[in-house]
């Protein structure tokens, strides 16, 4: 509001005629018709200002809690430990996908998986222009070095043949780049099928080509040039491409039992471990998991510690006392706030869906739900006899999962919008596939769902006659951090809130404009008003004065 220090030297001219405080007069008339305006607008602003800082720290203390979830999530052994006595030779470690189960055995490593990787010819430039040509990349097994002589054949191991056609402009970068884009990634395991690159020995430029590991992804290259193919590995056009490496399998033992494997990183020899084979070695290496229930203890620990602060300030902004308003919360009563905590406390309630045995509860974790809506782990014990009983159990707390209990089912991909958690059975009948009583859509042996629950789900189906189960389940952890984005993300619930605030403290800063103006003018009139008095009392004054002189004078 306008003060009356800052008023017009006019106002120290007023009260001159009438002997009154005009000054004090006019500012009490102003804020008789304002100081309700201005009252209400202060009042306002500091809500407003309030609400922006409170949900500020809540939004922050949402995802302090938020990133604390994912190190819990990521930083567990789901009850199980691996180890290995030397990690120069390999490693052993949980992997997240199913159930792990105790192991210890002894591990001798042959030799390592590698992939087929050919060179071409030295070139002085990666501009340089390779000749107008076709050549195809096809993946399988030879049967001999093709450089070796004759006789040698390559199986195909089904794999999509990769084709490029660079015209006589096309330059090593572009070739290299023609090949990455048309490659394929023909199993679905996230790697290309062929990777190409440009090497520099330190004097020229050469393409490199390498496959996928294992002995059964070599490659074999034709170039249809018909007068000088360099870009061929192949019996017919010639091995121009060097071998710098030949595709290889892993071979190793494992308690005396000998075994190939196309990858140095193996999944399917236990349950829920993975073997990272690194160096080969001459003696005996001891590979172990075995039940380690400590680090499940601290992640829940940490869990319940966590949640119980963020729910205990987030109460604190919206506790109220019925007898004194102004000992209520800066959020009591609003609905936001109301609704990120009923969304935390609900969760603590929600069946964990999608993993054998489920439906799983926090509670199933020695997880209860007090009375003031805190968590406590009370019961540490109960964590150990609940995993003993079904492991499941631990891993619904913890890990995302798309597993099937049979070897001709793998699970491909699933839709985080549209497949709901669960297990769903999947039935196939001369090439006919259900999943979950809902029929799928075939493209030779990948099956996509497209209605129902588990819509958005598709999986690779190597009989025409089979069955199983796939679960598909959705972490306590992952639900929970689902609900705070819905807070917590760009345009979310809080920071449409925070907008909001910031709109109206725009309109209210309007407002007080309007008011200043209208607090000036209403000075202006009032001023001019008693200016006019001024003047009059003056006048009559000064009338009074000579009337009164002379009068004195005729006596």
């Amino acid at each position: 509001m306008t003060s009356v220090n800052n008023r017009p030297e006019i106002l120290t001219k007023l009260g001159v005629g009438s002997g009154l405080d005009t000054t004090s007069l006019i500012e009490a008339l102003v804020n008789a018709e304002t100081e309700g305006v201005k009252e209400s607008l202060d009042n306002k602003e500091t809500e407003y200002k309030a609400q922006i800082s409170a949900f500020s720290t809540i939004k922050n203390n949402l995802k302090v809690f938020n990133d604390n979830l994912e190190i819990i999530q990521q930083n567990n052994s789901l009850g199980y430990a691996g180890s290995s006595s030397d990690k120069t030779v390999a490693t052993f470690t949980v992997n997240g996908n199913q159930a792990s189960q105790s192991v210890n055995s002894s591990l001798t490593v042959s030799s390592l998986a590698a992939a087929h990787t050919l060179t071409g010819p030295a070139l002085s430039s990666p501009g340089t222009t390779v000749g107008a040509r076709q050549i195809s990349i096809s993946f399988g097994t030879w049967t001999a070095d093709p450089t070796q002589g004759g006789g040698q054949s390559h199986s195909s191991n089904g794999m999509s043949t990769i084709t490029v056609n660079p015209t006589s402009t096309t330059t090593l970068t572009q070739l290299r780049d023609m090949i990455n884009s048309a490659a394929t990634d023909s199993n679905s395991d996230g790697e290309q099928d062929v990777m190409a690159t440009i090497l520099y020995d330190g004097s020229n430029y050469m393409l490199s080509l390498k496959s996928q590991f294992g002995v059964a992804n070599e490659m074999k290259v034709t170039d249809n040039h018909a007068s000088s193919p360099v870009y061929a590995y192949d019996t017919s056009d010639g091995a121009q491409l060097t071998q710098r490496v030949a595709g290889t399998n892993a071979s190793f033992s494992v308690d005396g039992i000998s075994m190939t494997r196309p990858s140095n990183s193996i999944d399917d020899l236990y349950s829920g471990m993975t073997l990272d084979l690194l160096s080969t070695s001459d003696s005996a290496v001891t590979i172990k998991s075995e039940v380690d229930l400590a680090s499940a203890r601290t992640a829940i620990t940490d869990f319940v510690t966590t949640y119980n602060d963020v729910m205990k300030s987030l109460q604190s902004y919206r506790e109220s006392d019925p007898t004194d308003d102004e000992r209520n919360g800066l959020l009591a009563g609003d609905s936001l706030l109301r609704s990120i905590m009923n969304e935390m406390r609900l969760s603590s309630a929600t069946p964990i869906n999608g993993y054998e045995g489920g439906p799983y509860y926090l509670s199933n974790l020695g997880v209860k739900t007090m009375r003031d809506g805190s968590l406590s782990f009370a019961d540490p014990d109960m964590l150990d006899r609940q995993f003993k009983n079904n492991a499941e159990s631990l891993r619904s707390f913890f890990k995302d999962q798309i597993i099937s209990d049979s070897t001709d089912i793998i699970p491909l991909r699933y839709s985080i919008a549209d497949t709901k958690p669960g297990s769903y059975a999947v039935s196939v009948s001369s090439g006919t596939a259900t999943v979950g009583g809902v029929s799928t859509t075939a493209s030779g042996s990948t099956y996509t769902v497209a209605s129902g629950d588990p819509n958005g789900m598709a999986l690779t189906i190597n009989s025409s006659n089979t069955s199983g189960t796939v679960h598909y389940g959705r972490s306590f952890i992952t639900l929970l951090q689902e609900k705070l984005d819905t807070f917590l993300k760009f345009n979310g619930l809080i920071y449409s809130k925070v907008e909001s605030a910031n709109q109206r403290l725009s309109e209210l800063a309007q407002k007080q404009e309007n008011l200043d103006d209208r607090i000036a003018a209403l000075y202006s009139r009032y001023e001019t008003q008693y200016s006019a008095m001024e003047s009059a009392i003056a006048g009559l004054n000064e009338t009074s004065s000579l009337l009164e002189n002379a009068f004195k004078r005729n006596d």
